[in-house]
């Protein structure tokens, strides 16, 4: 990848478009922004491929991501807590929902670079329809 340093931000070509990383948000994506996003979009997916191999009938995948930041040690994040809420006709036990979340924190890429640097946690809830 190649990045051009600019005044207020930082840009790179990606093949999806141009992509603008500042601290300022009206310069472009702030960073912590998106290293939770690369998490969430790596974990994400995952979590969708592993219940469509389970023969789940997907209907509505959201994530939500609270993360806390310790503001002493230059406001790096140190937790980050991911809630899978799932819609689907299927039912999931208690025990499937932890063993999924297990799958998924153990084979994303993205987690798995920087689990030992921070605590993340994974869960998934069903929701109705």
């Amino acid at each position: 990848m190649k990045f051009t340093i600019h005044e207020d931000s930082v840009t790179t070509g990606t093949t999806f478009g141009d992509l603008s990383v500042s601290t300022n948000e009206e310069e472009g994506y702030r960073p912590f922004q998106l290293f939770i996003a690369s998490l969430a979009g790596c974990s994400g997916t995952l979590l969708r491929t592993i219940l469509t191999k389970k023969r789940m009938d997907i209907t509505h995948i959201e994530l939500e991501a609270d993360y806390v930041r310790n503001h002493d040690k230059a406001n790096r994040i140190e937790e980050i807590h991911f809630t899978a809420l799932v819609q689907t006709a299927n039912t999931l036990t208690e025990k499937q929902a932890e063993r999924i979340s297990q799958l998924v924190l153990t084979n994303c890429g993205m987690i798995q670079s920087v689990i030992s640097s921070m605590e993340i946690t994974f869960s998934i809830q069903l929701v109705d329809d």
